[in-house]
């Protein structure tokens, strides 16, 4: 009966045990792990309440996997659950298989104690960055939504407009040169720095 109980709560998240409670399942969230870009497995965690809901699916699921009828599984059911009541109340701890051990306190409150889970159910995911430079995608700027298309070409139209003192170099280096030429072109080729006389 514990491997049926076991399956159940695995397969369907929840499984009333009449008298008792009710096991479920509470699913965690997987954990980013940026610096070792890892994504750790989400922990899923099993759940004992003490509210009773309707055993009518679980009654079902056992007629059907051991070939029972209706009747018979539910009466197989409740002195399973009777049985393990007075184990609890007499203050023995249950151990349940793949699920958890269940005691009773110094309250007489009855205390579930999750089995662990095996590492190898839980192993990271190895999360690699993957960035598509032609794929267009929306990035938050300052409080301002746009797509990194319009950024590009944003970032692009600056650029272009950059110093261009070189060229005022190149023209003012020009006309100096065609100052001298003029000059020297005037003189006929004299210098002014000596005796120059024409024959």
């Amino acid at each position: 009966m514990q491997t049926l109980i076991a399956s159940y709560l695995f397969q369907n998240k929840t499984c009333p045990l009449p008298g008792l409670g009710t096991f479920s399942i509470l699913n965690a969230t997987a954990k980013a792990d940026f610096a070792n870009k890892l994504i750790q497995a989400p922990h899923p965690m099993v759940e004992f309440v003490q509210a009773e809901t309707n055993p009518r699916q679980l009654t079902e699921y056992i007629s059907q996997s051991i070939a029972l009828n209706f009747q018979d599984a539910a009466d197989a059911l409740k002195a399973y659950c009777n049985g393990l009541k007075e184990l609890i109340d007499a203050g023995n701890t249950i151990s349940l298989a793949q699920v958890g051990s269940i005691f009773i306190n110094e309250n007489g409150k009855i205390i579930f104690k999750a089995e662990d889970l095996p590492a190898s159910f839980l192993q990271p995911v190895v999360a690699e960055r993957v960035i598509h430079p032609e794929a267009e995608h929306s990035m938050l700027v300052g409080d301002k939504e746009t797509t990194n298309k319009i950024m590009s070409e944003l970032l692009a139209a600056k650029t272009t407009t950059t110093n261009r003192w070189w060229i005022w170099a190149i023209v003012l280096g020009a006309v100096g040169l065609f100052l001298l030429l003029l000059y020297f072109l005037q003189s006929n080729g004299g210098s002014s720095f000596g005796n120059c006389i024409k024959l």
